[in-house]
């Protein structure tokens, strides 16, 4: 059996374990950094997640309220008790005039505005449509 001798101190094959500790210290740093990442991005799909649900309950709510056969002027508030928010419908009168000059009656404008309390603050959110009552017939 023959024995080889060692290469010289700066050939030797291998890391050395300060190598391996430097790499283990930056995969560690890494993975810190993407963990807090994954934390963050799963906050804020939480957040967008409730944000389109609440925007649609008010787009239903609007889509109800334009939907109804006939319209009249004023404020209906109606609370929903699954997000603990209150939608307001607003139904007010405009007045247009088409080009012959003729005044365009029935014409509405429905804002729908659904506010609730999240952390202690309100939030709102509104959509809004405009409704000629005389395209709408059955």
């Amino acid at each position: 059996m023959k024995i080889r001798p060692l290469p010289p101190k700066g050939q030797r094959p291998g890391f050395l374990l300060m190598e391996v500790i430097l790499a283990l210290m930056i995969f560690a740093v890494m993975s810190v950094g993407f963990t807090k990442a994954l934390a963050a991005m799963r906050q804020n799909s939480r957040l967008i997640e409730e944000r389109m649900k609440v925007a649609q309950i008010v787009d239903s709510a609007l889509t109800e309220a334009m939907t109804l056969q006939s319209l009249e002027e004023g404020e209906t508030l109606t609370d929903v008790d699954e997000n603990e928010m209150e939608i307001l419908t607003v139904v007010e009168p405009l007045e247009f005039e088409n080009l012959e000059g003729s005044l365009l009656q029935q014409m509405f404008r429905i804002t729908v505005t659904g506010r609730w309390y999240k952390n202690g603050r309100e939030q709102e959110i509104s959509a809004e449509g405009w409704r000629y009552l005389q395209l709408y017939r059955p």
